[in-house]
């Protein structure tokens, strides 16, 4: 079924709209419910369900990768991006394989990042700051969207998160 036409401009509006440090924690939670519906997808065999999931977590990964700005980031843009590479390679061996010890794997450092960064910002607006525009683009070398979902069939959109972050 499409989505509502107004509610994917409402969507659209919203992270154009959000802080880009909430973009980013939006972005962990949901590879974080991704891989644990792919989880739940193993309890029921559901090889459907695992596979979609897991290509959305592939996604995302793939975002944060792209978003990556390697000269200015160093060291830890370089250790980051190799942790990324890991996660999808497990996610490959999870799905091809149905190995479900890899995608354990994936959840422990998926979760431990989101929670890293949910403290970091927690800490970062408690100083009284939030990223802008101008200050992203120092940590992010394209300056295309963070996120955008082209998929007019998805079913599992997040209206019951929106607005979480905000």
């Amino acid at each position: 079924m499409p989505m509502n036409p107004y509610l994917k401009q409402y969507k659209k509006t919203q992270i154009e709209t959000t802080p880009k440090e909430q973009i980013l924690l939006m972005l962990y939670d949901g590879a974080v419910r991704f891989l644990h519906q792919a989880k739940a997808g193993f309890a029921e065999k559901n090889i459907e369900k695992i596979h979609n999931n897991l290509v959305r977590v592939q996604n995302i990964i793939t975002e944060f990768e792209t978003s990556l700005d390697m000269e200015t980031g160093g060291d830890f843009a370089k250790n980051l991006f190799a942790l990324y590479e890991f996660m999808n390679r497990q996610l490959v061996k999870a799905n091809m394989k149905k190995d479900e010890a890899a995608l354990d794997v994936v959840i422990k450092h998926m979760t431990e990042l989101r929670d890293t960064w949910r403290e970091a910002v927690k800490k970062f607006k408690a100083e009284g700051n939030s990223l802008t525009e101008t200050d992203m683009d120092k940590y992010n070398s394209s300056n295309e969207k963070v996120y955008q979902d082209d998929d007019d069939d998805d079913e599992d959109d997040d209206e019951d998160n929106i607005g979480e972050y905000i």
